[in-house]
This record gives structure tokens, sequence and C-alpha cells, in this order.
């Protein structure tokens, strides 16, 4: 494995949904493709928005990696460590009202990635 800073963007889209006449709306991964991704909670929140309708909000996470994984290795990390699953469960209970919370949000999310590399390089030592 190198070692160098990989840029990467993460980004999320918010959907509505529609059942049993309710009205709903979710994030869902938008960037890694979820058509790449296997895993059931992520597959399962995978909703096309309503045609003629206003373009889903999105959410952007820049991410500065030293892990020095190609796009492919890397996406294949988010999903293995479980930082998707984690991110969308954060994004469900945040109110991303003004600059300062989504900011914030942000910040949450790319720390939670950060901790997830931390335990990667230490289980590769441990190895």
């Amino acid at each position: 494995m190198g070692y160098g800073i990989t840029e990467y963007t993460l980004v999320f889209r918010r959907v509505r949904t529609r059942k049993n006449g309710r009205t709903g709306r979710f994030w869902v991964v938008a960037h890694p493709s979820p058509r790449h991704l296997s895993r059931p909670r992520i597959a399962a929140r995978r909703e096309a928005h309503e045609a003629g309708t206003q373009p889903a909000p999105v959410f952007v996470v820049p991410i500065c990696s030293t892990l020095g994984l190609d796009k492919t290795s890397y996406e294949a990390f988010l999903l293995s460590s479980g930082i998707l699953d984690e991110a969308l469960k954060l994004l469900s209970h945040m109110l991303l009202a003004s600059p300062r919370s989504v900011e914030t949000t942000r910040k949450r999310i790319q720390s939670l990635i950060m901790a997830a590399e931390v335990q990667h390089i230490v289980d590769g030592m441990i190895a």
C-alpha cells in the first residue's frame, strides 16, 4: 500500500417516497453509485424520485484520504467499513437548515471516515 493523499467526493441525495398514502423523505448514497453497492440496507433505500418534481437535494462530503487507494478500492473500503450506513443514519437525524448545521454535519461524516481509516491502518499493522 502506498502513502499519499487522495481526494474523493461522497455524495448523498434526498429522495421522496410514497407508501400507504404517506409521503416521506430520506437520504440515499448517490456516489459511489448505488448500483455498485451490494449491501441490502443501502440497496433497499435506492429509489428514483418522481419525474416532474424539483431536483432532489444533494449533500456533498469532500474527503482527503491518506490510505492511498485508487477510486474503486476506496469505494470498497467505504462500503466494507460501514461508513455509508453510519453516514445515512447521521443524515437522517440532522436538520440542515443553516450553513452552520450543514458544515457541522459534513465534519461529523468526515470524522467518521477518518476514524475508519485510522482503524484500517491499525488493523493492517497488527496483521
